[in-house]
Formats: C-alpha cells, sequence, structure tokens
C-alpha cells in the first residue's frame, strides 16, 4: 500500500457540488455578488466553490443554504462508494469474528454467565463454525478486551494470564 496523501480526495466530488450550486444559482437568477452578500463569502471563495477548488466543506454547505439547496439532493452524486483501500484480509477477519462474538452476546446471551476465551473457542467448536488455532484465541481475546473498553463486558477474574468475561449489567452499558 502506498503512503497515503495527507488531504483525502474524492475524484471529482467536488467538482460535482459545485456545478450543482452554480447551476442552482443561474435557475435563481442570482448574479456572484448576491451569492457573496447572502453568505459574507468573497466573491472569489463563491467563484473556488463553483469551480470546486475550495477545500472547505462548510462553505459549500454555507453556500448551499443560502440558496435553499437541501444537502440531500445537492450530495446526491453518481459516485462509486467504495473505500480508497480495502481492508486487510486479517482486519476481514476481525471483523467477521467480531459479528460471531456480538451474535452470540445479542442473540445467545451467551455472556450472561462468567466465560474465558476458551469457552467461547469451545461453543465455535462444536457449532462446527471456526478453528481453534493460536491467532483466533489472540483475536478473540483481543476484541473482548475491546469491548471491556467500551463497557459492554468486564473482567470478573483473572485466572493466570486467563481473564474471565462477562456481560455488563444493563445499568452500566
Amino acid at each position: 500500500m502506498s503512503k497515503r496523501a495527507k488531504i483525502y480526495e474524492a475524484d471529482g466530488v467536488k467538482q460535482l457540488i459545485g456545478e450543482k450550486l452554480k447551476g442552482r444559482r443561474l435557475s435563481l437568477e442570482y448574479s456572484l455578488s448576491d451569492i457573496s452578500d447572502m453568505t459574507d463569502f468573497s466573491k472569489s471563495t463563491v467563484i473556488n466553490l463553483e469551480k470546486g477548488i475550495a477545500t472547505n466543506l462548510d462553505y459549500y454547505i454555507g453556500y448551499a443554504k443560502a440558496i435553499d439547496f437541501k444537502l440531500t439532493k445537492l450530495f446526491d452524486l453518481p459516485i462509486l462508494y467504495k473505500p480508497k483501500y480495502e481492508l486487510s484480509e486479517d482486519k476481514k477477519n476481525r471483523i467477521f469474528l467480531s459479528k460471531k462474538l456480538r451474535q452470540l452476546y445479542d442473540t445467545q446471551d451467551f455472556f450472561r454467565n462468567a466465560v474465558t476465551v476458551d469457552d467461547i473457542i469451545l461453543h465455535f467448536e462444536k457449532q462446527k463454525e471456526l478453528t481453534r488455532t493460536r491467532k483466533l484465541s489472540v483475536d478473540i481475546s483481543r476484541i473482548l478486551l475491546n469491548w471491556v473498553e467500551d463497557g459492554v463486558l468486564y473482567v470478573v477474574e483473572k485466572r493466570g494470564r486467563i481473564n474471565v468475561y462477562r456481560k455488563a449489567d444493563k445499568l452500566s452499558e
């Protein structure tokens, strides 16, 4: 993966927004000076917005508000919605695992009793959903520790290096 640029550019999106703003301005018979007066933006800022070269989103929104251009319509753009970079397989696997754990948490109330990472792996093995590996154990442990930080679970005891987890009370969620 290449080094990421400091400023994220969504290819052509600002230009499309600028064109929409300009089209709306022209249909309302407003001049650049009118927009400048209505927004307190300089005339050159208005021109930069219409060209799509301004960088501050607040200015585009301010312009849209001044001409009553609903943001849902303004941002309804023919663009491809996908990340600039795909997640690594490792991160995709972690998200998959997080979803599996969330199902245990939500639908099976698995964490109402104290459980360890090993208990979780045994459950998945019984269901023939996952196979025990060292990496699986580490990944589950990381996810559960994140949940502890988020207040979703808490550690009820430590058995050496093994944490025992339990669902947080409704009051503390």
